[in-house]
């Protein structure tokens, strides 16, 4: 907030700086032709002022700046609503060659269905609660899909740049995340929040929320609870 508030600030200082600059220099040129002295006009700076006074009126009038972060945010959320499903780390090119006699069979045989594989996996992922089962595997995803596993293992292992362990822990934060969002520690503990979504214990839960998100449990709900008050 308190930079987003700088921002307004200085967008507004330094846009009444330049209808201060372009009033002047339109006086002087004014002056100038009616004394048919051109002394100060020929240099042409009403030009580079009414150019940055066109730039910092667009400034004053963009929600993005004069907002900042929370506008962006709002954007970005309602930009991510109408994306495709598919998550970033997939690839519809294997990431790697394939020397195995039996992948390259397997990837003769499912080569088409790859990227339904990808929608598929990601629609049950982010869309269902099966992943708050600690001991949730590879196989009870196969199971959840009716997919074979020795399909979902050459989709980790030459489709996806993370593997399903990884995939799992960033299906997990984002469960978390969501409970986060929706007041759940307004009534509960960090450490049944780790173990509501999944992990067995705290420490590994702050470990990879943090690798996810970028900041810690801690920090990320102080962050919900400041846009919440100024909202």
């Amino acid at each position: 907030m308190k930079q987003n508030q700088l921002i307004k600030k200085w967008s507004i200082y330094l846009f009444s700086f330049l209808v201060i600059t372009a009033i002047r220099l339109i006086t002087i040129l004014l002056w100038e032709i009616n004394n048919s002295k051109y002394t100060f006009g020929t240099s042409y700076l009403w030009i580079s002022a009414v150019f940055w006074l066109i730039l910092y009126f667009k400034i004053i009038i963009s929600p993005e700046i004069l907002y900042g972060y929370t506008y962006l945010n709002s954007k970005i959320n309602e930009q991510k609503k109408n994306d495709n499903p598919i998550i970033s780390f997939w690839t519809n090119s294997p990431i790697s060659a394939i020397s195995n006699s039996q992948d390259l069979q397997l990837n003769e045989k499912i080569k088409n269905s790859i990227e339904q594989y990808m929608g598929e996996v990601d629609q049950f992922s982010f869309h269902n609660q099966a992943y708050r089962d600690a001991k949730f595997s590879l196989t009870d995803l196969s199971n959840k899909l009716n997919i074979p596993k020795s399909h979902l293992t050459y989709l980790f292992k030459y489709h996806s740049k993370i593997s399903f362990p990884e995939y799992k822990k960033i299906v997990r934060i984002y469960d978390g995340l969501e409970l986060i969002n929706s007041g759940y520690l307004t009534t509960n503990t960090y450490d049944s929040l780790a173990k509501e979504i999944g992990f067995t214990s705290y420490n590994t839960f702050f470990v990879s929320f943090k690798d996810v998100t970028g900041v810690t449990p801690q920090e990320f709900l102080i962050k919900i609870l400041k846009t919440k008050h100024y909202a």
